[in-house]
C-alpha cells in the first residue's frame, strides 16, 4: 500500500503537470487532429518514456540532497515563493498564441527529442519530491514513482489525442479554466508548505 500510494501521487502530479498547453502536448494535439491518433500517441509515448529517465536522474540528485540536510531545509523554504510565483503565473497566463506543429515523420523520435529539451521537468520533480517527503533511500519504491509519473504523463497525451478537435476549438476557454485550477492548487501547496515548515 505504501508503494502504491506513491504510484498514485506521481500519477496525479504528472497528469496535472502535463495538462497546461506546452511544447509537447500542443504538437501531440496538432498531430492528432491532422494525422490521427496513432502518430500522436507514438509521439506522446516517446516523450513520456524520456520523462521516466529524467525522473530517475532527479531521484539520484534528490538522494544527494537527503544526505545534506541543511541544503534540503533551504530547498523546503525556497518551495514556498516558487509555488506562490507559479500560482500567480498560471492565474494571469494567457492562452498560447502558437499552435503545435503537425509531425509528418517519425513521431516517436520527435516526442523523444521534444522531451529531451524540456528541462523544466527537473525543478518540477525536485520540488514535488520535497513536498511528498519522498523516502529516496528506499530504492525499492523508485520504480513505483517513475511508473506512476510516466503513466500520468501518457494519460494526458491520450486526453489531448482523443479530445483533440474539442480542445482545439475551445482552446482559449479550456486553457483559462485549467490555468485557474492549477493556480489554486499551487496556492494551496504554498500555504500547506508554509504551515508545515513553521
Amino acid at each position: 500500500m505504501h508503494s502504491f500510494w506513491y504510484f498514485m501521487m506521481a500519477f496525479g502530479i504528472s497528469l496535472l503537470g502535463s495538462l497546461p498547453f506546452g511544447m509537447i502536448n500542443l504538437n501531440v494535439l496538432a498531430t492528432a487532429v491532422h494525422r490521427g491518433p496513432r502518430p500522436a500517441l507514438l509521439m506522446g509515448l516517446g516523450a513520456t518514456l524520456v520523462e521516466g529517465i529524467q525522473i530517475l536522474i532527479v531521484l539520484f540528485g534528490f538522494g544527494f540532497l537527503a544526505t545534506h540536510t541543511k541544503l534540503e531545509s533551504i530547498l523546503q523554504w525556497v518551495a514556498v515563493p516558487v509555488f506562490l510565483g507559479l500560482a500567480w503565473y498560471y492565474y494571469t497566463a494567457k492562452p498560447p498564441q502558437k499552435e503545435g506543429e503537425v509531425v509528418q515523420r517519425q513521431p516517436f523520435w520527435r516526442g523523444v527529442g521534444l522531451s529531451l529539451i524540456n528541462v523544466l521537468v527537473y525543478p518540477f520533480w525536485f520540488l514535488w519530491l520535497g513536498i511528498m517527503a519522498f523516502p529516496v533511500e528506499e530504492r525499492s519504491i523508485w520504480a513505483w514513482l517513475i511508473t506512476g509519473a510516466v503513466m500520468g504523463a501518457f494519460a494526458s497525451m491520450v486526453i489531448f489525442t482523443f479530445l483533440g478537435r474539442v480542445i482545439e476549438k475551445k482552446s482559449e476557454k479550456v486553457t483559462r479554466h485549467l490555468n485557474r485550477i492549477i493556480a489554486i492548487v499551487f496556492l494551496g501547496l504554498a500555504l500547506w508548505q508554509l504551515v508545515r515548515m513553521i
